[in-house]
């Protein structure tokens, strides 16, 4: 984007002035900076943008010690995942804060925030993906047939039908109904239901019946996102 301010006309002594402070400015921008820069996050595990097939705690390093004041988890549904995190009473590099349970499949966005030794606060964040079946594509070689059976997995489609099944799976009626658009159409069977409510009231409970017997393997799985949908 291109931006033209035009300027009134002014002395040649107004204009070593108000370059004096613009120099300055720029000074008192850059300085800090530099040192801030060499106590950002260097490294995370997850890390960001990366899919994972599980988590159970999450690992940060930064560039130089620093006192790590908070950490939260949020998924994609903008929701508080709870964390076994505590401040950190004195500086240090590299921190581990285990979540109190494995982590559904779901994309998840950190947020952290630390004090560096010079009293300034830094802050960043990071996001990544839980999804259970990149299994499937990391335990064998990586070749051109293998890759080509998964694509699409980064969107937060996919993780979210993951989820939808586990919770058949697992019998998690709340779960399930959670998951599920007020208005949702479901084809089952040659017929339609064309509700959350229908669905919870017809075939839900056997559709969870069912699943609770069947062991499954994932072999193929596409996400195709256009606008608003996602197929």
């Amino acid at each position: 984007m291109s931006v033209i301010t035009r300027f009134p006309l002014v002395s040649s002594n107004a204009v070593f002035s108000a370059a004096l402070l613009v120099l300055a400015a720029l000074l008192a921008l850059i300085t800090p900076t530099q040192g801030w820069a060499h106590t950002s996050l260097t490294t995370s595990a997850p890390a960001n943008g990366q899919t994972v097939t599980s988590v159970s705690q999450l690992n940060l390093e930064f560039g130089a010690p620093l006192r790590l004041m908070r950490v939260s988890l949020k998924n994609a549904a903008g929701q508080e995942v709870a964390l076994n995190f505590k401040r950190s009473a004195t500086a240090q590099a590299r921190f581990v804060v285990p979540t109190n349970a494995p982590l559904a499949p779901a994309s998840y966005q950190v947020f952290w925030m630390g004090m560096a030794d010079d009293g300034h606060k830094i802050e960043g964040d990071f996001g990544f993906i839980v999804n259970p079946i990149a299994v499937a594509v990391t335990a064998e070689p990586a070749t051109a047939t293998a890759m080509a059976m998964f694509s699409g997995l980064e969107h937060t489609a996919a993780p979210t039908v993951l989820e939808f099944h586990a919770a058949l799976k697992a019998g998690d009626k709340q779960a399930v109904v959670r998951l599920l658009a007020s208005d949702v159409v479901i084809f089952e069977g040659g017929g339609v239901e064309c509700s959350r409510d229908e669905y919870q009231s017809h075939h839900m409970a056997a559709d969870m019946a069912y699943l609770q017997h069947m062991s499954t393997t994932t072999v193929e799985h596409h996400v195709r996102v256009q606008g608003d949908s996602a197929v």
